[in-house]
């Protein structure tokens, strides 16, 4: 597996994640458009199947319309819960945070327990609400070498805004639950391997490991 990070509006982080075999590629949380995703994908040789939207924030889904425009075969894939805020500006913040952006209706409403494929590669849905009433979360046992040399890690995790570097997402915005959010950390996450590698929506990487021991908001 290979990963690429983008630093899109907002300070989202948005990834390109790919099976080097088939080239088969999917990004998750495209919160802005830029050329140098649809270059980068060209220029890998990648088909890209899958847009991912870990949850309906507006600086999440701001750049779905230009990528599934350069992309036309691509699935938009969401929670079955957070499709509502997709395209209601006022729900998902958009037209207070990062001007107003809409998405069009998932192809694919995902649920927990549901896999995302890319070759042969394995992503697993988890259901994460408490940030929004539908987030969503994807693990992989597969990892990506690349991001952390000096250590062997057991599976990736792309939680979008439920944790963080030592902090978690806001659950003060309509339809947050702090309570639902420390639930989906503990059941859905620190049951996780210590060593699984974190790419959060915002802010640099962690470890499962890492989060249980020092993160101040959500104890074991």
């Amino acid at each position: 597996m290979r990963i690429k990070c983008y630093l899109l509006g907002g300070g989202t982080n948005g990834y390109l994640v790919w099976d080097e075999q088939s080239r088969e590629a999917m990004f998750i949380d495209p919160g802005a458009y830029a050329q140098a995703i649809a270059d980068d994908i060209r220029k890998e040789n990648l088909t890209l199947s899958l847009i991912v939207l870990t949850h309906g924030h507006g600086d999440h889904i701001g750049g779905v319309p230009q990528l599934r425009a350069a992309f036309r075969d691509a699935k938009l894939a969401a929670g079955a819960d957070e499709a509502p805020l997709l395209a209601d500006v006022d729900r998902n913040l958009s037209r207070d945070i990062c001007g107003e952006a809409v998405a069009p209706v998932p192809d694919l409403l995902l649920k927990d327990g549901d896999t995302l494929t890319l070759g042969a590669l394995c992503f697993r849905v988890l259901d994460t609400p408490g940030h929004t009433p539908g987030g969503i979360s994807l693990y992989t046992e597969a990892i990506d070498d690349g991001l952390f040399e000096d250590d062997e890690y057991t599976g990736t995790l792309f939680p979008g805004d439920t944790l963080f570097h030592g902090s978690i997402g806001r659950t003060d915005f309509p339809g947050g639950d702090f309570e639902a959010l420390k639930n989906s950390v503990r059941a859905k996450y620190y049951t996780l391997p210590d060593d699984t590698v974190v790419l959060p929506g915002h802010m640099g990487g962690t470890t499962i490991g890492l989060e249980k021991t020092q993160n101040p908001f959500v104890r074991p």
